[in-house]
């Protein structure tokens, strides 16, 4: 039987027809479910679903039927709106936007429930299917899994919730690159659920996953991080499957609020291949090490080819600067899962060497940690011909037959890794920041540091005081990569492979076996030198030197700046990129104007995805327009989530245009102010918000959101209202 295909829309559609062409649509989703039989799916067009559209709440989608959506661009624009009465044995009375039955599909749609205690999506039965739906503003739940259901839910969005998806009873299911943010809850696990929760991202929420009672999910991939007061919570008897020795976890939980991992359930938690900081868990968790080292963390030259290249002298501190790119490469172009990393160029460049390999299923997994032992395979396929220092030394803790024994015994001879008082190694242990960059400093036996090259760092505090030497060498030597802010060295977390990727190809540079590449996050310590021959008297120079000195902006190669250039679209969402590295939250798009080959094409995505920037409503993008200065108000106070921010009512009454401000960016203007992101020059009175912005009052709004962010210091000047 061929499948029924009805057409709805509720601006044109009218609910005595039969629906079945574009031309004749329902008005209704309700009528459309009244006339589905069996294989049925529902195509809405555009437009809002609500009560006073005619829809009756709660949409109960039965078997066989789906709701699709119109495909394209940023959100789904088939909103549905509501809520109506449901009983459930195990929820009693609750209020829910949409029920699916078994084998119910739903397919690019925005369900919002906003009454007390509602809930968007009730999975109650058999294996619902959801699919890049967006479910937002639902006060209770944005979805509940109960009974033995096992829904199947792929790239879909949960936000604006008070927890955004719920296991109760038996539940299982599979969750897939399902990304959650600003919800109280981002994910609850309870009873005896089980599901497998995949690559899926839980950030900027108040508590990113609580597992309670007797559950016992599968988390593999997912990245648990800025939740504000934990990651991972777990309470009664309740654990995890949080990765075991041939089945690594490949999580990331880090920079949460209070802790990231905390156990108070009477079972121990065991993670096995995860990036977990240990000083960052309260309770019970046993760090576990792989079996098996990671095929990718051994390089395919290591041992069984020469090496095709001969290393070169040290050069002089700083002596890499003179070749380095005018360009900044954007991501890499050998992995899949790092087109828009910030370790990409430094990846390609090992990866073509042939001294760093990825995953056969073409990605590099960039946040996932190392451990001595695969560090020390790292530094002998990259560095072969650096002569021995020192005696061979046996360790209490590496075998003969251990898989990486001839590279840690080479390594140590080398001069590149020493064990410890107890005379252990370590090699299954995570290597942290400052272990690494020393091993990679003192192994090279590069010199020409000053210890006053430290000050650099915000966290210096932080810096062991073995390792102080070594680190001003290293900073000197531009070895030191720091991501997202290069001024702030985290020195004790744990090294991911991204990172080490960055600092073996600066110590290539620094031998002169590999070509500089330019980076943003590249530590440069003479910061407090002139960098622009055009900034003398300028009013923003500090603002700009401030941003070039954690390298965020660069200037002309004449040596000038420009500071009161124009600035371009394109331009700014280059900017915005490498200052705030935006996770993404929409949906890729495409612009009709920008090429896959243009210059900034992965920025512009980056800006947009992130909901810094937006195209216009021809799907164009306008790149090389220039930015107008309330653009920049608006982009940057929606993209740092900062559009609900309270404002006094009279924040725009000393300024004598305010009545010239757009309507679009009234609020985003009054959060601006409040949050001191603009610089009036030279009448401090004056917005001139519909005035094309310059290159320098743009880094002044940059540097401004970077000190609000805690990012880098405050720098007085009378033009900053």
């Amino acid at each position: 039987m061929a499948q029924q295909v009805l057409y709805v829309d509720p601006a044109q559609g009218q609910d005595n027809r039969e629906g079945r062409s574009t031309n004749q649509p329902l008005k209704t989703i309700t009528a459309a479910l009244r006339l589905s039989q069996g294989d049925t799916q529902i195509q809405l067009q555009a437009g809002l679903y609500t009560a006073n559209s005619g829809e009756q709440f709660p949409l109960v989608i039965p078997s066989g039927c789906e709701l699709v959506g119109q495909p394209g661009g940023g959100r789904p624009t088939a909103i549905v709106q509501g809520s109506g009465p449901v009983q459930h044995p195990v929820l009693g009375s609750q209020v829910a936007a949409s029920v699916l039955q078994d084998g119910a599909k739903l397919n690019q749609v925005t369900i919002i429930n906003t009454q007390a205690q509602g809930i968007g999506l009730l999975l109650t039965e058999g294996r619902p299917q959801l699919a890049g739906v967006v479910v937002m503003k639902c006060p209770q739940y944005g979805a509940v899994t109960l009974g033995k259901a096992l829904p199947l839910v792929q790239d879909c969005v949960f936000e604006d919730c008070g927890t955004a998806i719920a296991w109760f009873t038996q539940s299982k299911g599979q969750f897939e690159r399902v990304f959650c943010q600003k919800n109280q809850t981002a994910l609850l696990i309870q009873d005896s659920a089980a599901p497998l929760i995949l690559s899926c991202g839980l950030e900027r929420n108040v508590t990113g996953i609580a597992i309670a009672d007797t559950a016992n999910p599968v988390l593999r991939h997912n990245r648990i991080r800025q939740n504000q007061t934990v990651g991972l919570t777990l309470t009664g008897q309740a654990t995890a499957d949080f990765g075991q020795a041939e089945d690594l976890g490949h999580n990331i939980v880090h920079r949460n609020g209070t802790v990231d991992i905390k156990n108070d359930s009477g079972r121990s938690l065991v993670s096995c291949g995860n990036d977990v900081l240990p000083q960052r868990i309260q309770g019970r968790v046993d760090l576990i090490a792989s079996a098996r080292p990671d095929p990718a963390a051994v390089p395919p030259i290591l041992f069984d080819q020469p090496a095709s290249w001969a290393a070169g002298k040290p050069v002089e501190p700083g002596g890499a600067e003179a070749s380095e790119s005018p360009s900044l490469p954007q991501g890499s172009i050998q992995f899949s899962d790092m087109a828009r990393h910030w370790a990409g160029p430094f990846v390609d460049g090992l990866a073509q060497a042939r001294t760093v390999a990825g995953f056969t299923d073409g990605t590099f997994r960039p946040e996932r940690s190392l451990t001595r032992a695969e560090f020390a395979a790292l530094i002998v396929a990259n560095f072969p011909d650096v002569p021995e220092q020192t005696a061979p030394q046996r360790f209490t803790d590496v075998s003969p037959n251990f898989w990486a024994y001839t590279a840690l015994s080479q390594a140590q001879r080398r001069g590149f890794l020493s064990g410890f008082p107890d005379g252990t190694l370590r090699p299954n242990e995570p290597i942290t920041r400052i272990q690494a960059i020393v091993a990679v400093t003192n192994g090279l036996q590069l010199t020409g540091g000053r210890v006053d090259d430290v000050g650099i760092y915000r966290d210096r505090a932080q810096i062991p005081s073995y390792a102080v030497d070594a680190l001003s060498t290293a900073t000197r030597q531009r070895l030191v990569v720091n991501y997202p802010d290069p001024i702030q060295l985290r020195p004790l977390e744990t090294m991911t492979r991204g990172a080490v990727a960055a600092l073996i190809y600066q110590g290539r540079v620094a031998v002169g076996t590999s070509t500089a590449i330019a980076s943003p996050y590249i530590v440069r310590p003479d910061t407090t030198q002139p960098l622009f021959s055009d900034l003398t008297a300028h009013w923003a120079r500090d603002f700009i030197q401030g941003l070039a000195a954690v390298n965020l902006v660069t200037g002309r190669q004449d040596g000038r700046f420009a500071p009161d250039d124009a600035i371009t679209r394109a331009q700014f969402a280059t900017l915005i990129v490498n200052a705030f590295q935006p996770v993404p939250i929409q949906p890729a798009l495409q612009f009709k104007d920008v090429p896959s080959d243009y210059w900034a094409a992965a920025a512009i995505q980056q800006a947009c995805r992130g909901e810094f920037m937006a195209g216009f409503p021809d799907l164009t993008f306008a790149p090389e327009h220039p930015l107008l200065r309330v653009q920049t108000w608006v982009a940057l106070v929606n993209g740092l989530d900062w559009a609900t921010l309270p404002t006094d009512a009279l924040v725009l009454s000393p300024f004598a245009d305010a009545s010239t401000l757009p309507r679009y960016g009234l609020q985003q203007t009054s959060v601006a102010i409040t949050q001191h992101l603009i610089a009036n020059y030279p009448d401090r009175q004056a917005l001139r918000p519909n005035q094309v912005t310059t290159r320098a009052e743009v880094c002044v709004a940059i540097y401004q959101a970077l000190v609000a962010l805690q990012r880098l210091p405050a720098i007085a000047s009378t033009y900053v209202v």
